[in-house]
């Protein structure tokens, strides 16, 4: 067996904390401003920093298992980084289907306020 990378208690606190905080500002993001059409470029950006980040350590987690890093070490990454990866790679779909609604109840509005507009100009002239 290998000397561990790193003390392998810290690695699953570290990351999980890491991942559940982005997890939470993509949460705020993704239920508070993109409903509305607002931050989505931001959401999507913090989203896919997470889900790379998650997928690093998906891959550093598959790399300690083979080199024989004491489980501790190998869990604590692969871990964080299997959660991450399906959670943030789910999200980001659904991220998109809001923005689309929120497009598309925008445009819907807008086309409402037209067609009042021009009907009430309408009335107005005759």
């Amino acid at each position: 067996m290998n000397e561990p990378w790193m003390n392998p208690g810290l690695i699953g606190g570290i990351l999980g904390s890491i991942i559940g905080i982005l997890g939470a500002l993509i949460g705020i993001l993704g239920g508070g401003f993109v409903p509305r059409g607002k931050a989505i470029k931001l959401t999507l950006g913090v989203n896919t920093f997470a889900f790379v980040l998650s997928f690093i350590s998906l891959v550093v987690g598959i790399i300690a298992n083979l080199s024989g890093q004491p489980s501790g070490v190998w869990y604590g990454f692969g871990y964080a980084g299997i959660l991450g990866t399906v959670l943030f790679g789910l999200s980001f779909w659904v991220i998109l289907k809001r923005a689309k609604d929120a497009e598309l109840r925008k445009s819907m509005s807008e086309d409402l306020t037209l067609g009042s507009n021009t009907e009430e100009k309408e009335i107005s002239h005759e």
